[in-house]
Order: C-alpha cells, then structure tokens, then sequence
C-alpha cells in the first residue's frame, strides 16, 4: 500500500548522508557570529557528534522576518563564518519562511510589483501571521512566477556564501479570504501552499548545493519529495514526548520516511531527565535535531545528563551505516525509517496497538522511555529478540515488561541480524563509510545488504559448525566482522572473507 501510494505522489527524496548526522540548534536567542562560533568549537573540543548548526530567527534582523538577509551587526562576516564552520565539518541550515513583515525593507518592494496574496479589493494582503507577537506581513505568493523568481533571488545568495540548507518554517498561515495570483481563493490554496513553498526553496537548494532536502514544518500530498519534516513545537514534558512518537509513526504511514522532532521538546526547558530520554528517542530516530524555545545544548545540562545525551548521540554514529543502508531502502521503496510495528507484522492485531514503540530500519526495535518511572512493557513482535544492553533473548509475540536505567533506552535486535558499524567519531561527512565492523546478533546464517554513496554491497553470514564465514561483496570497506555476544558459549568463531 505504501508502494503504491508512493507511486502515485512521488518517491521520497534520499537525504544528503551529512543529514543523518546530528542537528545543533541556536536555540530561540539573538544569534551571533561570535557565539555560531563558539558553538562550534565547544561541540569539537568536547567530542560531541555533530553535523550541522542551524540558526533560527535571529539570523535576520528581529521583525523583519523573514527578508533572507543577515543582520550585519550580528553577522559582519558571514562568508568567512561559514568558511570556518564548513573546516571544522559543519553544513549550516538557515531558517526561512514566505512571510515578510511590513517593517522589512523588502517589504514595500514586493507589495508594489505585486509578489504577496492580495485582498478582494487587489490590495495587500498584510496578515497577523504571528498571532500578536510580530508585526504583521505579507505572504509570498508562490502561484506567481515572478514572485518565486524573487523569493529564489533571495535565496541564492546565501546558498552561494555556503548555506547548505534552509528551514522552511509555517507556511500553515494562508487567509481564506486571501486571492492568489493564479485566482485561487485562500481556502483552496491553504493546502498546496506550503507544498509550493518548499518546491521552490527545494528547487534552488538543488541547483546550487546539489540536493533538494528543507527542514519542513508543513507539507502536504507529495512532500516526500522534498525530503524532511519534523514534529512542530510540542511542550517539554513526557506526554508531548509520547505524542510526538505517535506522530512520527503516522508520519511514516502517510509516505513520509524521513521525519524528525526537536529533541527536549520545544517550549519550555526539560528536565535533565527528560532531556536524556528524549535525546535518546531522537538519536534511534530518522533524523535527529536539538532545538527549543532554550538552549538544547548538552552542557547547558547537569554534567550527567550531558555524558548521557552524548553516549546517545556516539551510539547514533555508530550505527550510521545501518541507518543510512534503511535511509536508501526507504528512499527506493517508501517503505517508513521508523515505522509502526503493524508495518511488518499486519496480521498481528498486537502490533496495530503498539503505539509507543517502533522499528528503525528492519532489525532495531525501539521502546523509548515515555514516562519518568524507569519502567515500561514492550511488545515484542514474532521472532527472537536480543537485549542489545545484556544479549539477553527474548522469544518474540508477546509483551515484556522492561526496567530502564537513565542510561539506557529499550532497544532490542532481530536475532540473526547482520548490523554494520563504526568506531566513534564526530562527523559524518559525504563520502563512503571506512572500517565498518559487522556484527552478528547469533551467529546464525544471514545476509544483509549495507548502502551507500559509491553502491551497495551484499554480506552473507554462512554457519559451518563452530565458525560463521563472513563475505562481502562489493565496495564497502570492511575492517572486522564481530559477534555481538555469546563468543565461547557454543557461538561460532568468525572468519572475514572481504
């Protein structure tokens, strides 16, 4: 069904793989130049995995959002900035939306040539798209070629300078009353609207950074195709952190694979508690971003949490070939990153109610901790299920009830998986994966097939009495294959063939 509904509006677009890495926000605060910066080298000098810096609001000028232009005395330099980061392995992701408020210097050139929705009369339609606390402002009207040749004029500029991404926040807020240039009435352009703003923020985004990945707040039928979308603006408490779980699995079964949400959750400041939880919901998920109405950055937390939060994040990135291998499936087929359990057992009515938990790629079941009590029951579908903290094994089809320490999120492996991994590091990068280890989950038969930027490559697993030969094919680099427990306990010896 997934298939075919792809099929029909488009197959999802593969993100760039430096996207899988984690996103550091600035948090809802002024920004500058000098504190990007500094973001920047803490994150390196205290081995914190990261791959892009995303800037929020402050960027620009405060209330004339948003006119894509850097405030200057904030941002003197912004080319060099971004030369600098772009050294130290970060891509940079600005945040954008198709409102320009009437303060804007931008904004009596747009009205005049005629680039905003417009009222009945054929003046400006000039709306309280901030609900009182921003001034009110135009919206870009996209059914308007030259209105979207202006926008990308906008746009340009700083994808040139080095911007690798832009942030394509609202888009939601379209009068009804509003008329477009197209004659279409705000009530039916609401929808389509926030599809044609991220098509052309898209468009430019592909010819100058060479890919057509946004950070979407809405979309809709098709918006696959521009890659991301992420949870909203959700509260920091454990509830919103389960109802964002729930919306990332709809997410997933209404075509859109590659969803994210912000880790801690949005308005307000988490818990220490909470803001562990979380991170580690969000490293095991498709994408994983940290950003809040307050800072999200981990030493901005008590010292435990923030070792917490990065041994969630170094697991992340050692898991990234297995994650990126999923990314690819997905991309080819539609088939959710993280998805529903019914997604893979539909004749199984357990897995249709099991709302709290869910598979990432086909052999990584995750359980994340949605309450403070350190306890929870797990569904574990049909099938044998390993503890991927103790090795412990599960026979699956039934419900198991699991204790979690702070430290750890439920997670569980297929039996029989071949999983790539990596050593730690800090960045993901562009090119190929290096020194992969394979890791058998039982030391059992099995093949596997691990993707990525330069092809894919089959692994099979072959038992022959005490030792499970281990051979690839194709252009992975492979320094080890492993067991993941049980060696000395009638588990095999391995041998690598590469």
């Amino acid at each position: 069904m997934l298939d075919r509904y792809n099929r029909l509006t488009c197959r999802p677009l593969l993100p760039p793989k430096w996207a899988f890495g984690a996103w550091m926000s600035s948090g809802f605060y002024v920004d500058t130049e000098e504190r990007v910066l500094e973001r920047a080298r803490r994150l390196r000098e205290r081995g914190i995995p990261a791959d892009v810096l995303h800037l929020d609001c402050y960027w620009q000028v405060a209330g004339h959002w948003s006119d894509l232009r850097w405030d200057a005395d904030n941002f003197p330099d912004p080319a060099r900035m971004l030369r600098v980061l772009r050294d130290q392995g970060f891509k940079v992701c600005l945040w954008t939306n198709p409102y320009v408020s009437q303060h804007s210097p931008a904004f009596a050139e747009a009205a005049e040539a005629g680039y905003f929705l417009r009222r009945a009369d054929g003046s400006t339609y000039v709306a309280d798209v901030w609900h009182g606390s921003h001034p009110a402002s135009g919206i870009v009207d996209f059914t308007n070629p030259a209105a979207v040749a202006w926008f990308v004029g906008l746009l340009r500029p700083l994808l040139e300078q080095g911007v690798a991404v832009f942030k394509t926040d609202f888009a939601e807020g379209v009068p009804a009353d509003a008329v477009a240039h197209n004659g279409m009435s705000g009530a039916e352009l609401h929808n389509v609207y926030t599809l044609l703003f991220n098509d052309t923020v898209s468009a430019v985004t592909r010819e100058v950074a060479g890919h057509g990945l946004v950070w979407a707040r809405s979309s809709y039928l098709g918006g696959q195709r521009h890659s991301a979308q992420w949870g909203g603006d959700v509260n920091a408490t454990y509830p919103a952190m389960g109802s964002t779980l729930r919306g990332g699995l709809s997410h997933g079964l209404s075509g859109v694979p590659f969803w994210s949400h912000d880790a801690g959750g949005f308005h307000g400041t988490p818990a220490p508690d909470l803001y562990v939880r979380w991170a580690q919901f969000a490293a095991l998920s498709p994408l994983v971003r940290f950003h809040g109405t307050t800072s999200r950055l981990p030493w901005d937390f008590p010292a435990g949490a923030e070792r917490l939060v990065v041994e969630a994040l170094r697991l992340r990135y050692r898991l990234l070939p297995y994650i990126y291998s999923a990314a690819v499936e997905s991309a080819r087929t539609g088939i959710p990153l993280m998805r529903a359990l019914l997604v893979d057992s539909p004749g199984d009515p357990a897995a249709w109610g099991a709302e709290l938990e869910y598979l990432l790629g086909p052999d990584l079941l995750v359980a994340p901790m949605h309450d403070p009590s350190g306890e929870r029951d797990v569904y574990l579908p049909a099938g044998r299920w390993v503890d991927h903290w103790t090795g412990e094994t599960h026979e699956g089809g039934r419900y198991l009830r699991v204790a979690a320490p702070l430290s750890r999120i439920p997670l569980f492996v297929r039996h029989g998986a071949l999983i790539p991994v990596l050593s730690d590091q800090d960045s993901v990068g562009d090119g190929p994966f290096d020194g992969v280890t394979l890791v058998s989950w039982g030391g059992t038969d099995a093949r596997t097939v691990v993707r990525d930027v330069d092809g894919d490559t089959v692994v099979v697993a072959v038992r022959e009495g005490d030792t499970l030969r281990v051979t690839c094919a194709g252009p992975l680099r492979v320094r080890d294959a492993t067991l993941a427990f049980g060696r000395g306990q009638g588990v095999p010896h391995i041998e690598l063939t590469p």
